[in-house]
């Protein structure tokens, strides 16, 4: 039987791409789901899919840049199932915008929607996690945190940012059984990057295979912490040159 059986997981950015692929993937674990986004109907869509397939969901309108509306996600998914076992920091905006075009409220956009809303998630998850004696946050990275790509500073350094943000929480968690990890995709075929899917079936992911990778480093007892992952296609020019 898998840990996540029973168990509560946050998805944000749940309403298309991985965020959903998760949600649905960790139903498929027998987990319940809290769903949060910015598209009502989206996630009411959802929330009726999962329960077709006889899962358990909620949908809290959310954005993740608004602390009093990370503060209620997280009383409101504890409220309905009981607590919160799970986070998984999916959502986040990836664009491309050159340093001398970028505006700062651009700048800062950026760094809110992928950074701080991490950070305020985990700060809002935290208590829930050390009631219940454990807990789990995977942050969705970028493989632009291993090697970016030009002309995005601010998508760059926002997750370079949650890589270290990653780490912190790490260290502070294991004195409370709270493991965050990093997951890192490479090309996935999602509406957040759409150029993506217009790449042959054997170059881009689906948000199905990235699914599973993420909500495996969530399948495991809660004394382990699977780090980090980073998923790339064999060929993109990542490990050296092509």
């Amino acid at each position: 039987m898998s840990i996540l059986q029973g168990r509560v997981a946050v998805v944000t950015g749940a309403s298309s791409g991985i965020g959903e692929a998760c949600a649905i993937e960790f139903v498929n674990k027998g987990a319940k789901v809290v769903l949060a986004a910015r598209r009502q109907e989206r996630l009411d869509t959802l929330v009726k899919k999962i329960e077709g397939m006889g899962g358990e969901a909620m949908a809290v309108v959310t954005d993740v840049t608004d602390e009093a509306d990370i503060e209620n996600l997280m009383a409101s998914g504890a409220e309905q199932f009981g607590s919160i076992d799970v986070l998984i920091n999916n959502a986040g905006i990836a664009e491309n915008t050159p340093v001398a075009e970028t505006s700062l409220e651009h700048w800062h956009k950026v760094i809110d929607t992928n950074l701080t809303s991490a950070f305020l998630c985990a700060k809002h998850a935290w208590p829930h996690f050390m009631n219940g004696g454990h807990g789990r946050i995977v942050n969705i990275g970028s493989i632009s945190a291993k090697v970016p790509r030009s002309e995005c500073p601010s998508y760059t350094a926002s997750k370079f940012g949650l890589q270290g943000l990653t780490h912190a929480l790490a260290v502070d968690g294991r004195d409370h059984n709270i493991a965050v990890s990093i997951f890192h995709p490479g090309i996935v075929a999602t509406e957040i990057m759409p150029g993506s899917v217009k790449l042959p079936d054997n170059f881009a992911a689906s948000p199905e295979e990235i699914a599973e990778v993420i909500v495996h480093m969530c399948d495991m007892p809660d004394y382990l912490n699977f780090y980090e992952a980073l998923v790339v296609q064999n060929k993109l020019p990542f490990l050296g040159r092509g």
